[in-house]
Parts: C-alpha cells; sequence; structure tokens
C-alpha cells in the first residue's frame, strides 16, 4: 500500500510549555493528538497575550477570556473529538470554558470563549515546529483563506497594504529588555499614586488600585511578566508576517475598524517604551504626534459646524443636532469654546503667567493652571489630559458624581468648554450616527450606544486627517509606521516629514501640528 505525501508549505511554530509540555501531552493523549493540542495551547495564550492590559469594555476579556471560533476548535482540536478535548482539557484545570453572546449565523448558538490557565503565563516555555502533517496542511490551508479574505475586503486600501509592507521592514529588538520594563514599571506605578490623588477616579478604579498596592510584589511580577510574554509574542508575529504566513500573525492585526474607520496592526497597542526600539531598514527611529490631537479636532469639529463647509460627515451632524434638540443653532453651537480658547489652539508658541512666573503652551496646562499654582504644581499635564478625555467621551451617569474642590460637573464642564459648549456636547451624545459605523463584514453595527457619540466623531476625524498625510507619505516613497495620531519614522527621514506633514496639516486648519514626541 502506498501512502500520498502530505503537502504543506510552511511548517507552524509553536509553544513548548514548561508547565504543560509537549511531552506531558503526548504521555496523556498520545503522538497524534500532541500536536493538536500543543497548538491550542498556544494559540489560547497569544490570544490571551495580545488582549493584554485591557481594563474596561467585555468582562470576559477583562478576567483573560478569548473568542475561539469554531472553525479553530474543530479544525485544531480536531473535528471527531474537539469537544471532549475541551472537557478533558478542562477537568485537567489547564482551561476554562464560557459560553457567551450570540452567534451572528444563528442565535441560538453561544460563541465559545476560553481563559488558559495563569500558569501558562509565568512558566518558561520554548518556540518548536510542529512536526505533523496533517496539522499543518491544515493551518497552511487557514492561512491561505485569511489572506483571501484580508485581500477581498482591504485589496484596494492602498494605505493599510503599505502599512503591512513597512511593517515587514522593521524589526522590534531590545538588548535590555529587563531594564525597558523595569523603566515601564516606574512609569507605570507613578501614574497610578498619582490617580489616587484624582478627585474624578471612580470607585471602582480607586479599589483596582489599592488592590494592586496591598499585595504590590504580586502585581510588579505580573505586569513585568505580561511585558516580557507581549515582547515575545508581538516578535514571534513578526516572523510570522514576514514568513507570510496569516493564520499566525493576523487574528485581527491588519484592519480598520468599523468605528472611525481607524488602522489597527501589529504596533498599534505597543507601549511607548517598546516603540522606542522599532527599527525600519535597520535603522533608528523618531515618533511625531499631532499636538493635543483630539482638543484639536473638537475645536475644528465646532468650527466646522459653524462654517458653510459641504462636508457629508458634518452637514449630516449638524442636521441631526437641529433635528433632534428642536432648538436654534445659535443655543447649541459651542461658539462659546472658540471664543474662550482661540488663542490657545491657534497660537504655537508659549503662554505664560506673570503672576505665577510659570509658563505652558496648551490647552492641558491652561487648565490645571486655572485651579491656582498649588494645582498646577501637584498634578500633572497628563492628569488633565485624561480629566479633559472623561468629559468628553464619559457617559453622563457616569460624571454626575465627579467634582474637584468645591465644583460640581457642571460648574466643571463650564470652566473646561463655556455653556453652550456644554449643550453642544448634550445634544451630541443623542444624535443617531449608526450610519457611519459598519461592522467587520460590512454589515450595519447595532450595538453602538449614542453616549459614545463624541469619541465615535473624533475617531473618524482623526482617520481622515491621517489618511491625508499618510497618502502624500506614499507618494513620497516614505516608509512609515503609524499609531493613531503618530507616525514612527525613520531618523534620516524625519525632518523632511516633519515638513510635509506639517504643510499638510495647515492646509485643514491652523490649529493642527505636527511634532516630535
Amino acid at each position: 500500500m502506498k501512502y500520498k505525501k502530505i503537502e504543506y508549505k510552511n511548517k507552524s511554530r509553536i509553544y513548548d510549555f514548561e508547565y504543560y509540555s509537549l511531552n506531558d501531552i503526548e504521555l496523556k493523549y498520545g503522538i497524534k493528538k500532541k500536536w493538536r493540542i500543543g497548538k491550542f495551547l498556544s494559540l489560547l495564550y497569544k490570544k490571551r497575550i495580545r488582549n493584554r492590559g485591557i481594563e474596561y469594555g467585555d468582562k470576559l476579556i477583562i478576567k483573560g477570556y478569548v473568542y475561539v471560533s469554531f472553525v479553530e476548535l474543530e479544525g485544531i482540536l480536531g473535528s471527531y473529538y474537539w469537544k471532549d478535548l475541551l472537557d478533558e482539557l478542562e477537568n485537567e484545570k489547564l482551561i476554562e470554558v464560557e459560553r457567551d453572546k450570540s452567534s451572528r449565523y444563528d442565535v441560538n448558538k453561544r460563541l465559545w470563549f476560553i481563559r488558559i490557565n495563569d500558569e501558562f503565563l509565568s512558566c518558561k516555555k520554548t518556540i518548536v515546529d510542529i512536526e505533523s502533517g496533517v496539522l499543518n496542511r491544515f493551518l497552511d490551508k487557514q492561512s491561505v483563506k485569511i489572506e483571501k479574505k484580508f485581500e477581498k475586503r482591504y485589496g484596494n486600501d492602498d494605505l493599510l497594504i503599505w502599512e503591512k509592507v513597512c511593517i515587514m521592514f522593521s524589526t522590534l529588538e531590545i538588548d535590555d529588555l529587563d531594564k525597558v520594563i523595569d523603566l515601564r514599571y516606574d512609569n507605570k506605578l507613578k501614574e497610578n499614586v498619582e490617580k489616587l490623588n484624582w478627585s474624578w477616579l471612580s470607585k471602582k478604579e480607586r479599589n483596582k488600585i489599592e488592590n494592586n498596592f496591598k499585595n504590590i510584589d504580586k502585581w510588579k511580577t505580573n505586569y513585568k511578566n505580561g511585558l516580557k510574554n507581549y515582547y515575545e509574542v508581538l516578535n514571534e508575529d513578526l516572523y510570522n508576517l514576514k514568513k507570510n504566513n496569516w493564520l499566525d500573525f493576523s487574528d485581527g492585526r491588519f484592519k480598520r475598524d468599523g468605528y472611525g474607520k481607524r488602522m489597527y496592526h501589529l504596533y498599534t497597542n505597543t507601549i511607548r517604551e517598546f516603540r522606542d526600539y522599532i527599527k525600519i531598514d535597520n535603522e533608528e527611529t523618531i515618533e511625531l504626534d499631532i499636538k493635543s490631537c483630539f482638543l484639536s479636532l473638537f475645536y475644528i469639529l465646532i468650527k466646522r459646524l459653524n462654517s458653510d463647509i459641504k462636508d457629508e460627515f458634518i452637514n449630516d451632524i449638524k442636521n441631526k443636532l437641529l433635528e433632534e434638540s428642536n432648538l436654534k443653532w445659535s443655543e447649541i453651537s459651542g461658539l462659546d469654546f472658540i471664543k474662550k480658547f482661540d488663542s490657545v489652539f491657534k497660537n504655537d508658541g508659549y503662554f505664560w503667567s506673570e503672576e505665577n512666573d510659570i509658563e505652558f503652551n496648551d490647552y492641558y496646562d491652561l487648565m490645571r493652571l486655572s485651579y491656582g499654582v498649588n494645582h498646577y504644581n501637584n498634578m500633572s499635564r497628563r492628569s488633565y489630559k485624561e480629566l479633559v478625555f472623561r468629559l468628553l467621551f464619559s457617559k453622563e451617569v457616569e460624571l454626575k458624581p465627579l467634582k474637584i474642590e468645591d465644583e460640581s460637573i457642571k460648574d466643571i464642564e463650564l470652566r473646561f468648554f463655556g455653556n453652550n459648549c456644554r449643550k453642544l456636547m448634550y445634544w451630541l451624545r443623542r444624535i443617531y450616527l449608526y450610519n457611519w459605523i459598519t461592522n467587520e463584514d460590512g454589515g450595519k453595527n447595532k450595538t453602538h450606544k449614542r453616549s459614545n457619540n463624541i469619541s465615535l466623531i473624533l475617531h473618524y476625524l482623526e482617520n481622515r486627517v491621517m489618511d491625508i498625510i499618510r497618502k502624500v507619505l506614499i507618494e513620497n516613497r516614505f516608509k512609515y509606521i503609524s499609531v493613531f495620531d503618530s507616525l514612527i519614522v525613520k531618523k534620516s527621514d524625519y525632518k523632511k516629514i516633519l515638513k510635509i506633514g506639517n504643510s499638510v496639516l495647515s492646509s485643514i486648519d491652523g490649529s493642527l501640528i505636527l511634532r516630535s514626541k
């Protein structure tokens, strides 16, 4: 009898965990299931590490669960015994399984969410090749399907394609990883200490920080291990990207979301301390970003709502504001924000308080100083940036208990935005903007909450601005990596890109300024 050789392009790589090794799997389940279970555990681990740092939103994801599709379950574990294997792995306390949410194809079916045991996160591990032709063939076919799906959805998106190409020419190599992680931890520790002084910190957030401080050694160890794992997984994703192994680097790693059309890729959630070590064409890089981007875009939004500009998005917002509020436009125009802070957004220089001999150059510092010199000295600019984001993006019920000194939320909003602008924000949270949102498959997303409208609008405007810059850079054949409102560029290109970027931004609005971080 002759056996046909199983053909596939690439051997897939997986982690061999010391906590539950491939040898342990083989002893219990046999050689045939060894690679399937090993691949499955590796998949769960990578998915969880990619979700590192998620603290708000989906409750299961926050707890460490990850979504696993039916195709992954059946294809990796085997169509005949995947359910039995899930039960056995759960009985061994290696995983925890939850069914939640409804399938978009069948509302009676719940999706699979699985949490890998925490021991996998802290144990030693090595990367090995899968030595199973059948499994490698399946993974190869899935990789091709994912690539074709990407081409179908994003094949005409030159900006996303170019981003992928640039990242293929990038590397992230940190010689002294422990030192960089220590720096990140120190920064995080200072940030949390400062947060405890915020009068606007929610009870839930305060409890989380205080609980971490109660067992600070455990928190420190887990936090550092998480960053080390993330660095390793990110480099494994880069390896698979360069090997064109779509299955093992994709997992939503190159896409535009339906909410604001923001671009996502391998480096999107990479911490600043790691991004400093990204190289393009083996050359060191510099990061540029748009100064006070969201606030500047909010300022531009108000100006354009009060202009005769022909812009479908802006006009749709204004028409819906008038229809929903049933008020005169002069009552909700937001122009008092423009009048009050026009000099801050127009001026690229520095302000100086003669009374306190304090120099500053943006809206966040201006508002910090407005509470007095003691407040200015004891609270950072970053704290006030966080406060402004909460005022813009939080639900009204979440803002209601917020206080600074003796000021209620109403007085705070009046100080930061003005009465007319405060009313504008109120009605922005009530209009219908679902028509500007799509889900990943192009259908309409019905889950958007109107209270998130300001976030949606500013994300949408941010992406439009960045797309204009990206198009010009591509025309000039510059390599770059964009992270929302930032650009990571080669040092040799930095001055040229800064000049081109600011030329583009000034043609949009004088308040938009590109600068080095």
